[in-house]
């Protein structure tokens, strides 16, 4: 990853693992790539979208949701992670696709918009988008490899 700065798209399930780390398979890799983005290793991306479904998930799965803790940690993160709107283009984008997940799609052509080299997900379905061109796709697990050199 030489040359200039590696652009990451991160989606919603990379945001919960960092959120929720207990119990989620992905946690460990994520919060390294949070710390490669943190300390400019990478540059990252995720939508004001992701933050809204984790809040909602999280208030969910949880049954407590500490609206202070949780806006204590977005507005951390704001200050080294790059977190954009959704633009309607990207949504029009999705829907002309034929995508049919909606979010999935809107995400892939938000960060197809933004160049970002990676979309780094858990999501197996957005795997299955793999295209010839635009973002690769990588788990958490497979992108830290990655960063290591493996």
């Amino acid at each position: 990853m030489a040359g200039s700065k590696f652009r990451a798209f991160l989606d919603t399930n990379v945001l919960l693992d960092v959120l929720c780390a207990h119990g989620r398979p992905s946690a460990e890799a994520s919060a390294t790539i949070f710390q490669a983005i943190r300390s400019g290793i990478l540059e990252g991306f995720i939508t004001t979208q992701s933050i809204i479904d984790a809040a909602y998930i999280i208030s969910r799965l949880s049954g407590y949701f500490d609206r202070n803790a949780f806006g204590e940690c977005i507005l951390a993160i704001s200050n080294y992670l790059n977190i954009n709107a959704i633009h309607i283009l990207e949504i029009r984008d999705a829907i002309l696709r034929g995508d049919g997940d909606l979010e999935d799609g809107s995400q892939f052509a938000h960060a197809d918009a933004l160049g970002c080299d990676a979309i780094i997900t858990s999501d197996r379905a957005f795997h299955r988008r793999k295209t010839d061109s635009g973002p690769q796709f990588f788990t958490p697990e497979t992108f830290v490899a990655r960063l290591r050199g493996h």
